[in-house]
């Protein structure tokens, strides 16, 4: 597989266990926390309602703009949520956060995980 990022964590260099350099998005999500999902709807939900709370409580723009205000930050802040999971997942694959259950879990599944299939010249690593 082609390293897209030549500075990707290894064994040596992380105070936890490293399980992988490049997971994949699907692994990245199913391996995320319960706080990871509370970070998300955290921010999904608490930036667009304190900006609500703050129109309400002191207006700065006519009040029937709020609803395409609204249109637009909520699916923004829904995107940022999901980036911010998505990070601390990802930082518990590389080892730079505490990770003995996504370990166990991932030495678990790699017995019964197929050998990903060569590709010919795409495989090599130039």
């Amino acid at each position: 597989m082609v390293q897209f990022f030549s500075n990707l964590p290894d064994e040596e260099h992380v105070p936890y266990k490293f399980i992988t350099a490049q997971p994949h998005v699907k692994d990245i999500v199913r391996y995320m926390r319960n706080e990871d999902y509370y970070l998300w709807a955290a921010v999904a939900t608490g930036f667009p309602a304190a900006h609500w709370i703050w129109e309400r409580t002191i207006p700065s723009f006519h009040p029937r703009v709020m609803p395409r205000v609204m249109a637009v930050q909520i699916p923004f802040f829904a995107t940022c949520g999901f980036l911010f999971a998505a990070q601390r997942s990802l930082f518990r694959f590389w080892g730079w956060r505490e990770n003995a259950p996504e370990a166990a879990r991932w030495t678990a599944e790699a017995a019964t995980r197929p050998t990903p299939a060569k590709k010919g010249w795409q495989d090599n690593d130039w």
